[in-house]
């Protein structure tokens, strides 16, 4: 019953989540601010993530991590009721919609990876990895849910109440939360207590350029690993106009409604999927590398795909072959980084992962959207396209030992 009721937790969090995420960029794009104002919100939905990331290990390393969760994802639904509540004074005053990103950002960094952390407290230690997987796939299934979910409830109902509506799913989530019971016999082991001893009682948490100090010095020592944090930065750069241009373009030059945009967009979501059980399926190929920038070069090619044919039908299948390029992509960086990393530094290594894994996008979104409302989406997503297929001719020749590793 405890794992089911994180499930519920897990489920209705994630998916009120990605779908705030996916609501707020449509709703500024109805707003007229400056070019480029829903890649500025964009950004600033990310931007926590770079400025906190290494306190979020701290804090779920030292404190009750599900308490930890409950907390932070009172700023999520914090920032939804806001939103849900005083729709007509965001309209009027857009600007507002900048610190309120910024307090959602605050919540998702540490709500994201505390999710994840909780399940070592909740599942039985020996279906660890299987849970794990599954909590994945809940993740990558939510996020491409969430365009066909909002399209719907627009399609009947006003922004205010769609915002309400996530507000609600996030109080579920939070109530689940508080009702979970941890498994109290994950205690420290023997040799995790004697390193706990050894820390002095005033010790400080360190600082963040010694930490970032320490990782960059295992990078450079690692020329594999550093090659897939690259990676991980110049193939998250795609997600960015995906998430910020596509649902305009598909709206404003396909003249669709909002339950069609949905219908679109949400091939992206079974595409990360499927990608995902196709890397569990093929996990144990010796060179994930070259399958790496194999999956990289040709994301490229469908991304080119989404926006010159000006057909909805030929849009979704480019977003479809796009999402299974970056499931697979988004689980293979993560498998050669925990190989090849060493339980010391494994989390801040992780840690700096992630940063460029969820702001990369906020920064190309922030972008596109000023390119977009410059010179047109068909220009922006060729343009951008052209330089992620050299990004990644670029990377298959220049990055040899990933290829070979």
């Amino acid at each position: 019953m405890n794992q089911i009721i994180f499930y519920l937790a897990f489920a209705f969090g994630t998916f009120a989540s990605s779908c705030f995420l996916y609501s707020i960029v449509i709703f500024t794009q109805t707003l007229t601010v400056v070019k480029g104002y829903s890649g500025i919100v964009f950004f600033f939905l990310f931007l926590p993530f770079p400025i906190f990331f290494l306190y979020t290990g701290y804090l779920l390393d030292h404190y009750s991590k599900k308490w930890v969760v409950v907390a932070f994802q009172f700023f999520l639904c914090f920032a939804t009721f806001l939103l849900g509540a005083l729709t007509p004074e965001f309209a009027k005053y857009p600007l507002l919609l900048l610190p309120l990103a910024f307090i959602n950002g605050i919540g998702m960094t540490t709500v994201l990876p505390g999710r994840m952390a909780l399940l070592r407290e909740v599942m039985d230690s020996h279906r660890l990895v299987f849970h794990t997987i599954v909590g994945n796939l809940l993740l990558i299934f939510s996020f491409g849910m969430s365009p066909l979910a909002v399209g719907w409830i627009r399609e009947f109902q006003s922004y205010s109440h769609l915002f309400l509506i996530l507000t609600g799913l996030h109080l579920v989530s939070i109530l689940a939360f508080t009702l979970l019971k941890t498994n109290s016999k994950d205690v420290p082991s023997p040799t995790e207590k004697e390193n706990q001893n050894r820390i002095p009682p005033n010790s400080e948490f360190p600082s963040i350029g010694k930490n970032l100090h320490n990782v960059i010095g295992v990078l450079k020592s690692d020329p594999v690993s550093k090659q897939v944090m690259w990676m991980a930065i110049l193939s998250m750069l795609a997600l960015g106009p995906i998430q910020v241009v596509l649902p305009q373009y598909v709206k404003q030059e396909l003249g669709l409604g909002e339950l069609a945009r949905g219908s679109v967009l949400v091939f992206l979501g079974p595409g990360l999927f499927l990608g995902g059980i196709l890397t569990i399926l093929f996990h144990h190929l010796e060179r994930k590398g070259l399958a790496l920038l194999i999956v990289f070069s040709l994301s490229s090619f469908f991304f080119l795909g989404l926006i010159p044919f000006y057909q909805a039908n030929i849009t979704s299948f480019f977003l479809f072959c796009f999402g299974i390029s970056g499931g697979v992509l988004s689980s293979l960086m993560p498998a050669i980084l925990q190989k090849r990393t060493n339980d010391a530094l494994r989390g801040r290594i992780l840690s700096l992962y992630t940063v460029c894994f969820q702001f990369t996008p906020a920064v190309s979104g922030f972008f596109s959207a000023y390119l977009s409302d410059t010179f047109g989406s068909l220009w922006t997503f060729t343009g951008l396209g052209l330089c992620f297929l050299g990004f990644a001719l670029f990377s298959f020749w220049g990055y040899k030992e990933l290829r070979e590793s």
